[in-house]
């Protein structure tokens, strides 16, 4: 199915998981072991969500912030549910990508407390991951301070190259 073997094994033990207590739904004779079961498949699902939230992050290369969105992500799914968990980690996505966008926006501008914010906050190798994460919200910042302001009060709109912005931050980083 995919070229990975170890990820075959995790997704065939991942199905045969909830096949087994499924059938344990299915076989029960009381409502409350239904419940129960039901409860189970719940549970491994959110351990697995925050498993998998938990393994793009780290994938990406952001190893303390993979482990501190682990620790709160299963803090909000226990408490609040797996519907929580995933406003959470879209939320997150939302607010850090916005905040990368303003500085990417404001450094685009010649602003040297943004260059100087980037320097501070990344190598060239985490900003080109973060700048490919986060270029729809990029292109969205874009789009709400720039172009929908211009159109409504009839101003010139400024050019906005992502992929020149990219290269000269990229350099810019890489210069140290």
């Amino acid at each position: 199915m995919f070229k990975s073997r170890d990820f075959n094994i995790l997704l065939a033990l991942t199905v045969a998981i909830i096949a087994i207590l499924l059938l344990g739904v299915y076989m029960s004779p009381t409502y409350a072991q239904k419940m129960q079961l039901i409860n189970s498949i719940i549970y491994f699902l959110a351990v697995l969500f925050i498993a998998s939230v938990t393994l793009v992050v780290l994938w990406h290369g952001f190893k303390h912030f993979a482990v501190m969105l682990a620790i709160i992500l299963a803090a909000i799914i226990s408490l609040l549910g797996i519907e929580a968990g995933i406003v959470a980690v879209v939320a997150t996505y939302i607010v850090w990508g916005f905040t990368f966008s303003i500085e990417m926006l404001l450094a685009h501008n010649g602003v040297s407390g943004a260059i100087k914010w980037f320097k501070t906050h990344y190598t060239a190798k985490t900003f080109a991951i973060e700048f490919k994460v986060f270029y729809p919200m990029i292109l969205a910042m874009y789009l709400f301070l720039e172009v929908i302001p211009g159109i409504i009060y009839r101003e010139a709109i400024l050019d906005f190259d992502p992929k020149e912005l990219y290269k000269a931050m990229y350099n810019e980083l890489k210069k140290g």
